[in-house]
């Protein structure tokens, strides 16, 4: 059966998707999920957060996909281990090395490939369940092909993850592969427990710039007039591929969001638990139609507030010094 995924940028916003109906909700430690400190939670949180959605029958992954350093590999590992200890079993992860070893220390543990990972076919999802990958999430693009996930589904063993959004722009778009943000700048502290946050560079844990969404000069070529145009614009949210991507055997619906103020995402969780609970129980794909209003002004406040915060976010490194 597949299952509803939403973010817990806070704690109040994991418990907000719990309670609008996710099956589960994705946390990131502080300093090694890829996000800024705003968007990360401690870890006495995350357990709080663990037990109560235990107690609801519901799921907790925990992010640990930046790409930690040689001196703090056995400090990811004492990590899961805790978060073991309190009975937390499932991780999203983004080096290659860490996800062969915890399935190798950890048996029984479900793994689940970042989308920083970059998977854009299904040798690649072979790859990572051939590594110990038990869910894979594919990278987000325009127009993901449903018959390639039935393909996936038929051919490797393996679960697969969706994004419930797309890239306005065509093409493959693989996040964690950028690595211009912390060439501009970042700042560098290590925490009391070892662990060294890099802000600026969402690779080794931190924020990121998000350079590609300011403005760049594009100068005049073969005649054509220069113009200013941004290298990658705000995502989209989706609706009429959930029926597919059902039908298809998609094991997780993920809605990103970890940034955005609570009340967004639990109005976003709670009106896809809807659309999906309506899909499920009816095979006909014009079972969306009637959300389409409703569809339309959550993407309104999505890309309002996402235009808001990025735009924020690009000021405060300008005065950082990028």
């Amino acid at each position: 059966m597949v299952k509803l995924m939403a973010p817990g940028g806070t704690q109040a916003m994991a418990f907000a998707v719990l309670e609008a109906g996710a099956d589960a909700v994705y946390v990131g430690p502080a300093g090694w999920s890829r996000r800024p400190p705003e968007d990360e939670l401690q870890d006495e949180e995350i357990r709080e957060i663990h037990e109560f959605a235990r107690s609801r029958g519901q799921e907790v992954k925990v992010a640990l996909n930046s790409v930690p350093g040689p001196q703090e590999i056995e400090r990811l590992y004492q990590k899961v281990e805790q978060y073991i200890g309190w009975g937390l079993s499932s991780f999203i992860l983004n080096d290659l090395g860490c996800i062969s070893q915890l399935c190798r220390r950890f048996p029984g543990v479900d793994i689940h490939a970042s989308v920083t990972c970059a998977v854009c076919n299904r040798e690649d999802v072979r790859f990572y369940q051939e590594i110990g990958a038990n869910f894979v999430i594919l990278s987000y693009r325009w127009g993901v092909e449903i018959e390639q996930i039935r393909t996936i589904k038929a051919e490797v063993p393996v679960g697969i993850e969706v994004f419930l959004f797309t890239s306005l722009q065509e093409g493959i778009i693989c996040p964690g592969r950028c690595t211009m943000s912390p060439y501009l700048r970042f700042n560098r502290w290590v925490d009391s427990e070892g662990k060294d946050h890099c802000f600026g560079s969402a690779n080794r844990g931190g924020s990121c710039h998000r350079v590609c969404q300011a403005g760049w000069d594009i100068d005049q070529v073969n005649g054509s007039p220069a113009k200013r145009v941004g290298l990658k614009s705000s995502p989209s949210l989706i609706l009429h591929e959930l029926p597919d991507y059902v039908e298809a055997g998609v094991d997780y619906l993920k809605i990103p969001g970890r940034e955005h103020p609570d009340d967004v995402m639990r109005d976003i969780t709670r009106f896809y638990r809807k659309v999906l609970d309506e899909v499920l129980a009816s095979p006909n794909p014009a079972v969306v139609e009637h959300f389409v209003p409703e569809w339309e002004e959550l993407k309104y406040r999505w890309k309002v507030e996402r235009v808001q915060r990025d735009r924020f976010r690009i000021w405060r490194a300008g005065l950082s010094g990028a």
